[in-house]
């Protein structure tokens, strides 16, 4: 008789299982919830020319794309919220240093949707009418729907290699809770080809209930968990600690400087 599913693994487990080229997309939004222990593992790694995907990016797209690591970028968003700019994203926008696909975030949900759906394309209404299909690097289309006859647009699929998560809890076999703001990431689990958790703390058996703002996350879509207190930091992740709003000030004010970035990988969670 075998024993009770085991997913846990240690963080670096986890980037040597990251093939060079495999598009890894970050779970979270804006200052909430980055998985920045493993952000910061990948940094450090000889992972270079990266396809990444970021919904809302924060500071774990802005950390990559300083220390030249990103090759391509689809994204929704890339911000410090309320609190200003992404500096690095910003200059890589501004000299087309890094290759970019624009999405806003209704056609970015709906192409996670599409991933977790399988299928090749999501019809949606959402972009009719807006700027972001006539952007250069806008993967969508309009079309006629061969039912009512109307104009629709077609989302391609992203489906990502590899997925990173944060959430507050998890147990041994990969199921998981997210407490507040799930963002796109109960779509982005199901569409990854692999999920990848990391936890603030791994336990034998999560709560039989929890709170109905709570999002869960189902072991079928999880391929490893890694335990990593404090993973999110310096973003917040709600209740278990607040925004480190100096650090994250810091990293703002001097996410240009190499030097700076490299002791930021550096350092403990």
């Amino acid at each position: 008789m075998t024993g009770p599913m085991d997913k846990r693994l240690p963080l670096n487990e986890l980037v040597a299982r990251i093939a060079p080229g495999q598009s890894i997309a970050f779970g979270g939004g804006g200052l909430q919830r980055k998985p920045m222990a493993a952000v910061k593992a990948i940094a450090a790694s000889a992972l270079t020319d990266i396809p990444v995907i970021s919904f809302l990016g924060g500071p774990e797209v802005d950390l990559l794309i300083g220390l030249g690591k990103v090759g391509r970028l689809s994204f929704a968003f890339v911000g410090f919220d309320a609190y200003g700019l992404a500096p690095n994203f910003r200059h890589a926008r501004e000299s087309g240093a890094i290759e970019v696909v624009e999405y806003s975030e209704a056609t970015m949900l709906a192409a996670f949707e599409a991933g977790a759906k399988r299928l090749p394309f999501i019809p949606t209404r959402f972009g009719l009418g807006t700027g972001i299909l006539a952007t250069r690097t806008a993967p969508m289309k309009t079309f006629a729907c061969p039912i009512s006859g109307e104009t629709l647009v077609a989302v391609p699929a992203l489906r990502p290699d590899i997925a990173i998560v944060h959430v507050n809890e998890a147990d041994r076999a990969g199921n998981a809770i997210i407490h507040g703001d799930g963002f796109g990431d109960p779509l982005l689990v199901r569409a990854a080809a692999k999920t990848y958790l990391t936890a603030e703390r791994v336990v034998d058996r999560l709560p039989a209930s929890h709170h109905r703002r709570s999002t869960f996350i189902s072991r079928m879509w999880v391929a490893g968990v890694v335990e990593a207190p404090r993973g999110g930091g310096p973003t917040v992740v709600y209740p278990d600690y607040g925004l480190d709003l100096p650090r994250v000030l810091e990293f703002q004010k001097r996410a240009t400087d190499r030097a700076w970035l490299d002791r930021f990988v550096a350092e403990a969670a």
